[in-house]
């Protein structure tokens, strides 16, 4: 004898997607990526309004005038670079697919003024190395 599907249980199951969705949605203006387009070095660093950092195979600056984020690869390894800039609610990534020959690549980005953050240099995004280096999102006025 087959039973009928429990009302609440089928409920329960068309929530779980849609409230996954509602989240994934929201966080969506949070966090985003982009894919670097081929640039020059960026400015010097001086811990003012430049900030950089590096770690084996990739090295990351962040500019805080124009939000703009630079990402090389170093080492030529078959994987990707990234830069990542994260403040209290909010990241931006910027991914260098271009290879340690390619150079600088370049993402610009908006985010929110006058916030604490980190400037992460990564490797193999998501596995590999890391490191990071606090920035503020303004510079000097």
């Amino acid at each position: 004898m087959r039973r009928k599907p429990d009302a609440r249980r089928v409920g329960a199951l068309v929530m779980v997607p849609t409230t996954v969705a509602l989240v994934l949605v929201g966080t969506a203006s949070a966090a985003s990526a982009a894919t670097g387009t081929p640039s020059g070095a960026p400015p010097a660093a001086n811990g003012v309004d430049v900030w950089c950092v590096s770690t084996t195979g990739a090295k990351a600056c962040f500019a805080a005038y124009g939000d703009r984020v630079w990402v090389k690869d170093t080492k030529a390894n078959g994987a990707s670079a990234a830069g990542t800039i994260q403040g209290p609610d909010w990241s931006r990534q910027c991914i260098n697919t271009s290879g340690a020959d390619a150079g600088w690549v370049l993402c610009n980005f908006d985010v929110p003024e006058y916030d604490e953050g980190l400037l992460w240099a990564v490797n193999n995004p998501f596995i590999g190395n890391e490191s990071s280096t606090e920035i503020y999102t303004s510079g000097p006025i």
